[in-house]
């Protein structure tokens, strides 16, 4: 509760009061001081003057205390049209929650520094909503990110466990594996902290081979590519020197492989090609599976859409890839259906 004395409306309040009050108030003093009536008179050649009080008093104190209330009620009213701008700052930021920042004072009259005030307020409010959604979109990619390595962990020991002739050789192979997407969850991990503290990630734009990039990230998803019975195969050239930042495009690539097994047939095969061009280069993912109905192919990069709800997924697979790409300059795109009506092909292209 405001106590009055420390009320800004309270302040302006006397002050106007005082401001408007206290003239008056000197005003009619000087009429009561000067209110006089000066007679005159001679007698045996010897002039006289006698100065006495007119009786004018009483209308003129009356006036004085009718004033009084009525300067008392201008002043509250004036102290109200200025703190109003102020009290719709007040209101506004009592009725924002902690979950829906949507709301705007938009203040468009006023004194200029409340409508300053009420401008960085709204500037504020832009900066607060943005980053909230930042954290759910980190959150959401968190766990999006965070699944692809568990998952290739799980499978490769649940392959492990039910191997009908395990020998050392194929216990070797599996725990590189486990270790290989333990390292990947590590680093999704770091890159994400980062996030989490809102600093920003810079692209770290060095020479890597996009070609051993892609074959790294296929061998990753063979597990899970032999679990749905899918094969995978890499086409290119035997090297293709490009600056990337290579953890990222790695993820992006990862995303793009591991989205095409998911919707690939099984007996059917994922394939991954790598092309250099004067530009750039591009890397494309092409599955046999069911496709994207034509109705459907705009939303595709949508977040959280899914076009199938059998098929495990979060929906941020190609949204987080296509992310990565436009910060390398360039994007990814789906391109146009195939005669055959089969499939999809996913272009991931990034300039040099």
């Amino acid at each position: 509760m405001i106590r009055p004395w420390r009320s800004l409306r309270a302040r302006l309040a006397v002050l106007g009061f005082l401001a408007i009050y206290l003239p008056a108030l000197l005003l009619f003093g000087v009429i009561l001081v000067t209110d006089t009536e000066t007679t005159s008179w001679v007698i045996d050649g010897v002039e006289s003057t006698r100065t006495v009080s007119a009786h004018g008093s009483a209308w003129v104190t009356w006036t004085v205390l009718a004033l009084a209330p009525a300067a008392a009620a201008l002043a509250w009213w004036w102290a109200g049209r200025a703190t109003a701008p102020i009290e719709r700052i007040r209101a506004a930021a009592d009725e924002i929650g902690g979950t829906d920042l949507s709301r705007r004072i938009a203040l468009d009259h006023g004194p200029a520094e409340v409508v300053a005030l009420a401008a960085s307020f709204d500037a504020m409010l832009d900066r607060l909503e943005q980053a909230s959604a930042t954290q759910w979109r980190l959150i959401d990619e968190t766990s999006h990110e965070l699944r692809v390595p568990l998952s290739i962990l799980m499978t490769n020991a649940e392959v492990l466990l039910g191997h009908p002739a395990p020998t050392v050789e194929i216990y070797r192979r599996g725990l590189q594996r486990s270790r290989a997407a333990s390292e990947r969850l590590r680093t999704t991990i770091d890159h994400l902290l980062v996030d989490a503290r809102a600093r920003a990630r810079a692209v770290d734009r060095r020479p890597s081979d996009l070609v051993a990039l892609v074959r790294d990230v296929v061998e990753h998803a063979g597990v899970l590519a032999a679990v749905n019975g899918v094969g995978l195969s890499v086409t290119g050239p035997p090297a293709a020197v490009c600056s990337v930042d290579e953890p990222t495009v790695s993820r992006a690539v990862s995303n793009l492989v591991d989205n095409a097994i998911r919707y690939a047939p099984a007996g059917s095969e994922v394939e991954i090609a790598v092309e250099v061009t004067g530009a750039g280069a591009a890397v494309t993912v092409t599955d046999h599976g069911p496709g994207i109905p034509a109705d459907e192919r705009e939303h595709v990069f949508e977040r959280f859409w899914r076009g199938r709800r059998d098929v495990p997924g979060t929906g941020l697979g190609l949204p987080i890839a296509r992310q990565i790409a436009l910060a390398h300059g360039g994007d990814l795109t789906l391109d146009p259906p195939r005669p055959t009506g089969d499939g999809c092909t996913f272009r991931l292209t990034l300039r040099r």
